[in-house]
Parts: C-alpha cells; sequence; structure tokens
C-alpha cells in the first residue's frame, strides 16, 4: 500500500509502521489543535511561553467545568457585564454554540469552551461574516507552510443586533453555512466575484475592503502570522 486515507485520526502504532514510501493525510497529534479544548490549552502554553501579546488573536477562554472555579471568579468580578459564546469542544456546523448572557445558562456537567463574545465585530452590509483560509502543511522539519490565495467569505443571514433579546437567533450571530442554510432570507453566491449574497469569494472581500479604504496587505500579512503560530 503506498497511500492511506484517514477520516480517522491514527494510533501512534500505525505511525510507527509507515513504510518510506507511504504517505498519509495526517501528521501525529494534529488532534491538538483540531478539538476546541486542546486547541485553547495549547495556545495557552504558547501565551504564558510567548507573551500573550504575541498570541492575542483569540478572545478570553475557559474550559468548563475543570475551569469554573476560574471562571466564576472571573464572572463575578466583570463577566456578569459581558456576552459569551459556549461551544462544544468536538463539533462542527455550528451544532451546540450558544450566546449567552446568564450563568444559569452555561451548563455545569458537560464539557463545554466558554468564550468572551466578541460584541462589536467589524460588519459588511450590517452583518457579521467569518474567513474560511485554505492551509497545507506539508512539512514541520522543516516548517513549510502553502495558503491558497482564495477562499471563502461566509455571512450570518440576518443582520446584528447588539440586544440582549437577538441572542438566541443564530442567523444573526452564527457565520456557519449549516445553520444559515435554512433563513428564508439566505441569498446564494451564483457569481465569483459577486459580492451581494451570504458567501463571497475570498477575492471577492479583498476588493470590497479596498474600495473602503482598508489596508488589506496588513490584512493579509497578520493572518500569515496566525497561520505560521
Amino acid at each position: 500500500i503506498n497511500a492511506e486515507y484517514g477520516g480517522k485520526h491514527m494510533k501512534a502504532a500505525a505511525f510507527r509502521n509507515i513504510q518510506p514510501n507511504q504517505k498519509v493525510n495526517h501528521f501525529p497529534g494534529t488532534f491538538e489543535i483540531g478539538r476546541k479544548d486542546k486547541l485553547w490549552k495549547n495556545l495557552n502554553k504558547a501565551q504564558i511561553k510567548h507573551s500573550k501579546k504575541e498570541y492575542d488573536f483569540i478572545p478570553l477562554t475557559f474550559c468548563l467545568p475543570s475551569e469554573w472555579k476560574t471562571f466564576k471568579r472571573y464572572w463575578d468580578e466583570s463577566g456578569h457585564k459581558q456576552k459569551w459564546i459556549i461551544k462544544p469542544p468536538a463539533s462542527a456546523r455550528g451544532i451546540g454554540i450558544k450566546v449567552i448572557h446568564k450563568l444559569n445558562q452555561i451548563p455545569r456537567k458537560r464539557s463545554i469552551i466558554i468564550q468572551r463574545y466578541l460584541a462589536s465585530p467589524y460588519l459588511i452590509n450590517g452583518r457579521k461574516f467569518d474567513l474560511r483560509i485554505y492551509v497545507y502543511v506539508s512539512s514541520y522539519d522543516p516548517l513549510t507552510i502553502y495558503m491558497y490565495d482564495n477562499g471563502l467569505v461566509r455571512f450570518a443571514s440576518s443582520k446584528y443586533s447588539h440586544s440582549s433579546k437577538s441572542l438566541s437567533n443564530r442567523y444573526v450571530h452564527l457565520t456557519n453555512y449549516s445553520v444559515n442554510k435554512y433563513n428564508d432570507q439566505y441569498i446564494k453566491n451564483e457569481d465569483e466575484a459577486g459580492t451581494e449574497s451570504h458567501k463571497w469569494a475570498l477575492k471577492a472581500l479583498w476588493k470590497y475592503l479596498q474600495v473602503a479604504g482598508v489596508d488589506v496587505e496588513n490584512i493579509k500579512a497578520r493572518i500569515k502570522d496566525i497561520v505560521i503560530k
């Protein structure tokens, strides 16, 4: 066998038995950045080692219930005045994600990630959006990274609101296509260069921001910096 495709992560024993002519589609231990809880723990270690300033691209995060006491202390001091977002540690497609502002909305027994919600995001046409960046790491030693020059921009299908009454509206606060495609207001993308739908090509976003006077090259440089870290 010259190649093996794994939908799940391979066990250590399987990696040890790989021959020089064989290839796999995962590096050992990639689940350490693939799960939200493990990603945070590794980023937290990096913050401690290299300073929070170097790793300031992630909001304040807690793993519950293991960090409940630390989180509760922060909540009592100032957290109760803020909004928080709850995420399952190993899920996708927006499943289980909620934005909350009350302590009794937080599950106490099951494992979750809770992060301080970015309540004043940068909006386009009044809507939240995220970027899907495609990165291929072919080697860790030496570190070799390829980043595709295009990608996806995913929009929430309803306009953003600061109101606490909107927190249960997933079309307002989540950008996942798996969520927003069920909104009657969702607009499909029929043009790769178009900026009227709720899913754009990344190149279309760069052009849009340039026209708006945004320093696009600085954003690209900051994204590359995060990818490397």
